[in-house]
């Protein structure tokens, strides 16, 4: 059988650094614009190797997280509204639609916030795509 790509790994050593708030927070930016883990970002850098590709760190901001389930939620509803009130042979209401769309803009932008980006409506002033 095979072996795992974690089994094959060679870094068996760990090293123990302490810093200060001011410091580690300056490194963990400097890994997060590099889109690397902090050992990550700190093996390329102190060892000068080729960087890793790029880490998969999950989402750490939690609020933001809760406020796009309950978005979700909204945009649910608001589509199962719009569903019945197509199954029923009518047309759905323009601003039922107008608001299911911004609630999509809104999840989007959300998503992307949390993601640490920039959403495209702050980067296009006017202009919401």
């Amino acid at each position: 059988m095979a072996k795992r790509k974690s089994e094959k790994r060679d870094r068996d050593k760990r090293l123990t650094v302490r810093f200060n708030n001011q410091e580690y927070t300056a490194l963990q930016e400097y890994a997060d614009r590099a889109g690397l883990s902090l050992s990550g970002f700190l093996r390329h850098t102190t060892l000068q190797t080729k960087p890793p590709r790029q880490s998969y760190r999950p989402v750490k901001d939690h609020e933001k997280l809760a406020l796009l389930l309950a978005s979700i939620g909204r945009i649910g509803n608001n589509l199962n509204q719009l569903a019945y009130v197509a199954n029923t042979g009518s047309w759905p209401e323009h601003h039922n639609l107008e608001q299911a769309c911004a609630d999509i803009r809104e999840v989007r932008d959300m998503l992307i916030q949390a993601l640490g980006k920039e959403p495209i409506s702050e980067l296009v002033s006017g202009h919401d795509p």
